[in-house]
């Protein structure tokens, strides 16, 4: 996928999530990732799709019931809890909106991770 297309997803994606609370963006496996109280809830990821994360089976669910929604897999290994978005809601603003927002609410009660001891 060219440079400039990750761009326009990582652009989408930050749109989505314009005004949720602790609300941080940083590289997460090398894809532009948000994250809240310390738990990442998206990402672009380098094969041109928007992930969102949702530890909820329920609502898990919900999402992959939809057509185009994918599990997100890097390499071998598929990922818990986290769902490909469908691409036709790379441009559908409101749809993308709808479950980066229920991916942050569910990653924001997660409990933090404790500090590594050194």
């Amino acid at each position: 996928m060219a440079k400039e297309d990750l761009t326009v997803l990582q652009e989408s994606l930050e749109t989505a999530a314009k005004g949720l609370s602790k609300l941080t963006a940083k590289k997460m496996f090398g894809c532009h990732a948000l994250w809240t109280n310390d738990h990442v809830f998206a990402l672009v990821w380098k094969h041109g799709r928007i992930g969102v994360k949702l530890p909820d089976d329920q609502v898990y669910e919900s999402l992959m019931g939809i057509k185009g929604a994918e599990p997100w897999k890097a390499g071998t290994r598929t990922m818990a809890h986290w769902v490909l978005v469908p691409e036709s809601y790379h441009a559908r603003s409101a749809d993308l909106k709808k479950w980066v927002t229920k991916a942050h609410a569910l990653c924001a009660k997660l409990e933090k991770k404790p500090k590594k001891g050194k």
